[in-house]
């Protein structure tokens, strides 16, 4: 499976997304607990007010899981069909996607992706 320039890049821009959005997703968590406990401190809060705050994180984080899963599957797919790769080396690949998860995505990305010289 042959990608060209732009792919690639893009497969980079999706593969180290989840780096840059974590600590995002870490920050508003915080934030919005912290919300919650300061503000439930002062006033008796209703179930919107509370579940708010939740909802303003957990949204995100479940496309963000779904958005991982989508990775999972394209860089399985791409070992499989990867002719460049022995077999021993495709399994030891999709150990480290299913072990390990989106820290082997940026390894694979850049030794057989980014760094392919076959352009199409």
């Amino acid at each position: 499976m042959n990608l060209n320039h732009v792919q690639k890049v893009i497969l980079g821009i999706f593969t180290f997304l989840p780096f840059v959005l974590f600590p995002l997703f870490l920050w508003q968590m915080f934030h919005s607990l912290g919300h919650v406990i300061f503000f439930g401190d002062r006033y008796d809060a209703d179930s919107r007010d509370v579940m708010m705050p939740v909802f303003a994180f957990i949204i995100p984080l479940v496309l963000s899981g779904m958005g991982a899963l989508a990775l999972l599957i394209f860089y399985v797919a791409h070992v499989v069909l990867n002719k460049k790769i022995e077999g021993s080396e495709q399994l030891l690949w999709i150990i480290l996607f299913i072990i390990v998860g989106i820290f082997a995505f940026p390894a694979y990305w850049f030794l057989r992706i980014w760094n392919n010289p076959n352009k199409s």
